[in-house]
């Protein structure tokens, strides 16, 4: 953690740098958003609402092209919990290295109604280069064991067969709850656009199912989205 640390520092304090050498981009003071309608609201192979579709929506504003804030909501229903509903604040620096790489330095504070079992925050670092996508995060409350847990995980979008895009993710799960073991967690997703609704049908599960009693099973999942 004190390593992310120090790197997510060195890389805020070259913000400027980066973004003259990736050709200075116009900063753009807007308001942007989406809602998604999912028949299961599964995150990194774990189910988070127990098979019953989900209704999400976000909401960032842009404060130039480097720094975002903004909200992220959706239903949730976990067993033996009263946390139903999942608001995330959320704030992400941009870096620029190259016209087709960049970093995110994101983080998020996570608010459960009404029961607040699964409060906690998350941080993370994405880097992307091209179509993959590298990613570390740690949750600070996983799965509302007040224990923190560590992710890594690699990813790919590609465009297939025209305009179809083929989303894939793998990553490594290490929980510091001694109850439970790490695993890995997987999704593949083919979706298009259509109209002004993108709809993707997607396959995730994990590698210890058996001990997450049915939440880490592997799930197909449909959903549409459609930007604000």
């Amino acid at each position: 953690m004190r390593i992310l640390l120090v790197f997510i520092i060195i890389l805020a304090g070259h913000c400027k740098s980066f973004a003259a050498e990736g050709g200075g981009r116009t900063p753009t003071f807007a308001l942007e958003g989406d809602v998604t309608l999912t028949s299961h609201y599964v995150e990194y192979g774990l189910s988070h609402s127990d098979n019953s579709p989900a209704l999400q929506g976000s909401f960032w504003f842009n404060f130039g092209s480097q720094f975002r804030l903004g909200l992220w909501g959706s239903n949730t229903n976990f067993e033996n919990s009263d946390d139903h509903f999942n608001l995330r604040g959320n704030a992400e620096i941009k870096v620029d290295f190259t016209p087709n790489s960049h970093a995110i330095i994101h983080y998020s504070q996570n608010t459960y109604y009404n029961g607040g079992d699964h409060n906690g925050n998350i941080l993370g670092l994405h880097l992307h280069f091209w179509d993959f996508r590298v990613l570390y995060e740690n949750n600070s409350n996983w799965e509302a064991t007040d224990d923190a847990s560590t992710r890594f995980a690699m990813g790919k979008l590609s465009t297939v067969m025209g305009n179809w895009r083929w989303n894939n993710e793998a990553g490594y799960n290490m929980p510091e709850n001694e109850a439970y073991n790490a695993y890995f967690d997987v999704r593949t997703g083919l979706g298009r656009k259509v109209g002004v609704i993108f709809v993707e049908g997607a396959l995730t599960g994990t590698s210890e199912s058996s001990q997450f009693h049915g939440a880490g099973d592997f799930f197909f999942i449909l959903t549409a989205s459609t930007d604000l």
